[in-house]
């Protein structure tokens, strides 16, 4: 995958070096509160960017991992998975986590536009999904500014987190190329 640029960012694949700055915001426990597999401990953050290394590495791959970096300032605030279907190669899902201190400011609106648009561009992908809990109001914005439509609504959803069930109403939003 090549580097994707917005008026403000750099998109391109998690590599090493991003390992402090994904630290930063990816084992605060205020950022990761309505995710299930967030937030990380540092040791699990180093595995999982060996893991975004290796997909990347991957003939066809079928996971994506992008960080998204401020072109001013070259730091990594974010990033987004886009993870395609087994089932049906037409369809992804795609999810993100960003840095606290640049919650509110549009970044990750718009590294997910320009992801989602890049993704019908290039490739046969021709939906792509994102979930959340109903409480999680920023993630519901960025879906909606990214124009996707919310189709199913799944209450008295389980999960673990942090080795401890937790129940969660779960939004379903979706986007197809048109």
């Amino acid at each position: 995958m090549k580097e994707i640029a917005t008026e403000r960012l750099m998109i391109r694949p998690i590599e090493v070096n991003d390992y402090e700055d994904i630290c930063e915001y990816g084992t605060d426990e205020e950022t990761g509160k309505y995710m299930i597999h967030w937030p990380k401990t540092s040791e699990a953050i180093r595995t999982f960017i060996k893991e975004c290394e290796a997909a990347a590495m991957q003939e066809i791959p079928m996971w994506r991992e992008y960080a998204i970096q401020l072109k001013s300032s070259r730091k990594v605030i974010g990033n987004v998975s886009l993870v395609i279907s087994k089932s049906d190669l037409t369809t992804a899902e795609i999810g993100w986590i960003s840095n606290k201190a640049y919650w509110g400011k549009g970044y990750m609106s718009e590294a997910v536009n320009r992801i989602i648009h890049n993704t019908f561009q290039t490739t046969h992908i021709s939906k792509i999904l994102a979930t959340c809990t109903e409480k999680n109001i920023a993630s519901i914005k960025v879906m909606e500014k990214s124009g996707m439509l919310c189709i199913q609504k799944e209450p008295n959803q389980k999960g673990i987190k942090n080795g401890e069930e937790v129940s969660y109403t779960k939004l379903t939003y979706c986007i197809t190329k048109s």
